[in-house]
């Protein structure tokens, strides 16, 4: 029940084109009985003992039957093809989302890989599944109980004996089931470990190399592919034989139907035309019910496929208890008060009973050893964690407020590293701030020591690639700290942003910030001397 409420609520939008979808294929399926009909009037009394026109008239209406029908099909694909897009792009979007704002940090996070593995498949077999198996699933049926219909109208023994054996199929069919959902589960388990293995190896690829690791690790991914071959080999066996033993049984009810009907042609109970509709009519009932037999794998792969995007959707999502940003004006500071912490991964303290004052407009050199609770004090106040224990409080000259997810327009924070993505200088600055003018863009690239861009050919235009490949580390960190400071923040929070710089461009990188933003409050990580005699603080955890 749970699969049909999920499908359900994601067929917004799109339920008016499955609903009219089922309509054509129930109209198809009714044109192909009548086709059967007009076969069997056609042999048994037109060529008979109808007149030339009588012929001709019957053989235009074939003709338009049949045309008819081959404009139904067309039409029902052409509506496929559009829902399939709609809803394929709006269940990402709406899962994408959703995990932009998912909890951090508390519990084991999900992988990348696995992540975009299941954004890409997942999302695309539970969209074949709503947008093909349901409307096929109900025009099969339909054709089912049409067929069923007619042929007990010339024959009710025959129909029964036919339908009866339907039940047998369909209770085998759920033994088979929990066998193929587990094969299909251990499958895509699989698949998103590659997707994680391949997606790393891309992204530290300078490091394998230098390592001389390559061989190794197609060997990995050699040995991960022959384990997934091996797994959706045993489930084609297993699908295969499975079919086989249908395809068998229902040869052998189609031989069955035949015999009966020869049977009582000789006998003179039934005529040739009516002969040749049982024989198409044993077509019609076995093809609906071999065809809800091989939709049984796709279904599996969906409902194991829903539970996969389940898992990501049921994250626990940030609360902020506020509908906007809580933006406070002119020179801020923080009053940290007995702050405990530690992640729920691990039962070690991180930081502890730590109380501290950044006055408004301050600059503040934070350091300690590796693991001392540096960049956890940055999440602490960027609302991403929150504290076992103590208070943290935003404050101006006029006003206070708790540090919250909805505080987090009053930070600037610029993390460790190259934290540039693919596309264009002026695209990853205006992610801080879409509406930015050029002047704004200049006034932070010339501030963060980023003039270089516009020597460029294509100037702040140029392209780089993933992680800002094309840029040196340092130029990378220059544009990150650019962008850092197109947000409106009165406090930064600055993570070894000069890590990558030489002592002589560090000191005027930090004169240059200094000079543009004297009343913002800044506090920097880092380890490096230099700054801290730059700082009017100097702030030292793990100590």
């Amino acid at each position: 029940m749970k699969y049909v409420v999920w499908l359900w609520r994601n067929t917004t939008g799109i339920r008016l084109n499955i609903l009219g979808r089922i309509i054509i294929g129930i109209a198809r399926v009714m044109l192909g009985l009548l086709m059967v009909w007009l076969c069997k009037m056609f042999i048994d009394e037109t060529v008979k003992t109808g007149s030339t026109r009588d012929i001709l008239l019957m053989v235009a209406l074939l003709v338009t039957v049949l045309l008819i029908g081959i404009t139904c099909r067309q039409l029902y694909f052409y509506m496929e093809t559009r829902t399939e897009a709609v809803q394929t792009t709006a269940i990402r979007l709406r899962i994408f989302n959703h995990l932009l704002y998912r909890q951090m940090f508390y519990k084991k996070d999900m992988h990348s890989g696995d992540v975009t593995s299941r954004l890409e498949k997942d999302i695309s077999t539970v969209s074949a599944a709503t947008n093909t198996i349901i409307p096929d699933l109900c025009v099969t049926v339909g054709q089912l109980i049409g067929a069923f219909l007619l042929m007990k109208s010339m024959d009710a023994r025959l129909a029964w004996a036919l339908l009866l054996l339907t039940p047998i199929f369909f209770i085998v069919g759920k033994l088979v089931a929990l066998k193929m959902r587990q094969m299909t589960m251990a499958i895509r388990q699989q698949e998103s470990v590659i997707q994680m293995l391949v997606q790393e190896t891309m992204e530290h690829n300078v490091l394998l190399r230098t390592m001389e690791s390559g061989e190794w690790m197609s060997w990995r991914l050699d040995d991960m592919q022959h384990s997934l071959r091996s797994r959706i080999n045993q489930r084609a066996r297993f699908t295969v034989l499975f079919r086989s033993a249908i395809a068998v049984s229902f040869s052998l009810g189609y031989i069955l139907a035949f015999i009966w009907g020869a049977l009582q042609l000789r006998a003179g109970i039934i005529t040739f035309g009516v002969m040749t509709s049982f024989l198409q009519l044993v077509n019609q009932i076995q093809q609906p019910i071999l065809q809800v037999i091989n939709m049984l794998p796709q279904i599996l792969q969906a409902t194991t496929s829903i539970d996969r995007l389940e898992e990501m959707e049921n994250l626990e999502a940030e609360h902020t208890g506020e509908t906007d940003s809580r933006r406070m004006e002119g020179p801020l500071g923080l009053m940290l008060d007995d702050i405990t912490f530690r992640y729920a991964s691990g039962d070690r303290i991180i930081l502890s009973h730590f109380s501290h004052v950044f006055a408004p407009g301050s600059k503040t050199a934070l350091m300690g050893p590796t693991g001392a609770g540096k960049t956890t004090l940055f999440l602490l106040l960027l609302g991403l964690i929150k504290p076992e224990q103590g208070t943290m409080t935003l404050f101006n000259a006029s006003e206070r407020q708790p540090v919250s997810e909805a505080c987090r327009s009053n930070f600037v924070y610029v993390p460790q590293g190259n934290t540039l993505m693919s596309g264009t200088i002026r695209s990853n600055l205006i992610l801080a701030k879409p509406d930015a003018s050029e002047d704004e863009l200049k006034k932070v690239l010339h501030t963060a020591m980023a003039d270089f861009v516009f020597s460029l050919p294509e100037g702040i235009d140029a392209e780089c690639g993933e992680r800002g490949r094309g840029l040196s580390e340092g130029q990378a960190q220059r544009i990150a700290i650019a962008r850092g400071l197109l947000r409106p923040g009165n406090i930064m929070l600055l993570d070894e942003i000069s890590a990558s710089l030489d002592e002589e461009t560090e000191r005027e990188l930090y004169r240059r910030l200094f000079s543009a933003y004297p009343q913002k409050t800044m506090i920097f990580i880092t380890h490096r001397p230099t700054v801290c005699k730059l700082c009017q603080d100097v702030v030292k955890l793990g100590s």
